[in-house]
């Protein structure tokens, strides 16, 4: 990304596709045709019907033809275009998928309101409470003291110090080494993968039967199994973490911050070598005072006979796709709103309560799990 290059809601350019009939150029123009609609034809009594219209027709065409042309994953692609020609201009099928790619997609890897994967209220009991036990937290833990070992003790956007380990062991560095602030552990994907899909209607269900879960749709859009990249570690793996300053990781988390892969003069991709990147640029960056490294490289060590593996470079290219899609459709709004904190409505005198109220609501409904 070049210097003041944001990545602000903006209009689907001209279909870059230009093969007739091909299914590429026709589902990119059934999403340029949804953008020119003032608004939804749709109505119902069903409150899933609520829920798909909170998002505008310029908002979904966005998210489905941003995605068409963002996708990492070329059979992610052709997937998602046969998904938006098997809607055949369907106003309700296509708000529904768009749905179902912001919720069961791009919100696994938005996570604004906590540094570690959180208790969703999507969870079933059984989970949340693996979330919470004693053993989960030891995971947490020492996931945190490998990735510590693996990535230097450092934040690896900015290469600054984990101020802890600088006064563990300050004889090892100089009095100039640049400490971050504090640094903790930054998951990719940091929402549950077997969340069930809700906030839609029966006949979204029917049309896409496939999407039940955000793995589900993960993997249709991305190439990507993660359930089998991450293993039994789940979330906990290395494979999804990384250390991060506190700063960066709030902006990683929002999907502010992305990491995209370093080309060799060849246009060949370099191995585990990225480049942050910041939605508004870099003049942004200077402006906030974040100065991160020109080059951010992952490596993979060994640790008493363990290996502790660099970061996925799927599930990055995918955060970077969500991370874009997100801020160029418009959905980012969409999903900051759902997420706000919620403590207005505690007090129901307050002049906003009702509508907190009904926010709430409506994000208990997106993320409660299918009965």
């Amino acid at each position: 990304m070049s210097p003041g290059n944001n990545i602000y809601p903006q209009s689907l350019p001209a279909n870059p596709y230009s093969v007739q009939d091909d299914i590429y150029t026709t589902a990119y123009e059934h999403c340029l045709r949804l953008e020119s609609r003032p608004g939804w034809n749709f109505k119902s009594s069903d409150r899933s019907y609520n829920m798909l219209q909170d998002m505008s027709p310029h908002v979904c065409a966005r998210v489905l033809g941003h995605g068409l042309r963002l996708s990492p994953d070329d059979a992610g692609r052709k997937a998602l275009a046969r998904d938006v020609l098997a809607c055949h201009e369907d106003q309700e099928l296509l708000a529904g998928l768009a749905h179902l790619y912001v919720f069961g997609l791009i919100r696994v890897f938005y996570n604004p309101n906590g540094p570690t994967p959180a208790v969703t209220p999507s969870l079933t009991p059984p989970e949340a409470a693996a979330q919470s036990n004693p053993s989960s937290s030891s995971s947490a833990s020492e996931l945190c003291d490998l990735l510590m070992l693996r990535d230097d003790h450092r934040c690896v956007f900015t290469g600054r110090l984990d101020p802890e380990e600088y006064q563990r062991n300050r004889s090892k560095y100089s009095s100039s080494t640049a400490l971050a602030v504090a640094t903790n552990v930054a998951h990719i994907i940091s929402q549950s993968l077997s969340d069930n899909m809700y906030g839609v209607t029966q006949a979204i269900r029917a049309k896409f039967e496939w999407a039940r879960t955000a793995g589900a749709v993960i993997a249709r859009f991305g190439g990507v199994d993660a359930q089998n990249i991450l293993g039994d570690a789940n979330l906990q793996s290395a494979k999804n973490a990384f250390i991060l300053s506190v700063d960066a990781h709030i902006l990683f988390n929002k999907l502010d911050l992305y990491l995209t892969p370093v080309k060799d003069v060849q246009e060949q991709v370099i191995p585990d070598t990225y480049k942050a990147e910041h939605v508004y640029g870099e003049d942004y960056l200077r402006q906030i005072r974040l100065d991160l490294k020109d080059k951010v490289t992952f490596r993979s060590c060994s640790v008493d006979g363990k290996v502790i593996p660099a970061p996925d470079p799927k599930i990055i290219v995918l955060h970077a796709a969500c991370a874009q899609i997100l801020h160029m459709s418009g959905a980012a709004e969409y999903l900051r709103e759902l997420y706000r904190n919620t403590d207005a409505i505690a007090v129901m005198t307050e002049p906003n309560a009702a509508s907190e109220l009904i926010r709430a609501l409506k994000t208990l409904q997106v993320f409660s799990a299918m009965a």
